[in-house]
């Protein structure tokens, strides 16, 4: 039997909070839709025993089963808009600092092979 992922116990406390709010958010609009966890489970192709682990917040849950989720509440697209690069100003700048004076290309005998 392989051993149990440590992520759980070891993930900082802001990647908790997180999740279990995504969970929570998921949950409040799954019942804004009158579903029940049952039939979102159905319609989201997944276990229902994962759908309450979504909802819980559980950050050993995989990614595919809170977008299977979201996309059974119609939610999807709004995970689209999550982590665009046009909005990560921490990278933009630190990939202006980083930028070469020059760019070269391979010359034709770097590729012997």
């Amino acid at each position: 039997m392989p051993a149990p992922l440590k992520f759980g116990s070891t993930a900082p406390a802001a990647v908790h909070v997180q999740a279990r709010l995504l969970g929570v958010r998921l949950r409040f609009a799954r019942k804004r839709r009158h579903l029940t966890l049952r039939e979102l489970a159905a319609k989201a192709g997944i276990a229902y025993d994962t759908a309450r682990a979504v909802e819980s917040g559980n950050i050993q849950t995989g990614l595919g089963a809170y977008l299977a989720h979201a996309w059974a509440l119609g939610l999807d697209n709004k995970f689209t808009d999550l982590l665009k690069p046009e909005d990560d100003t921490e990278g933009g700048a630190l990939e202006i600092v980083n930028l070469p004076e020059r760019v070269r290309h391979p010359s034709a005998s770097d590729n012997d092979f």
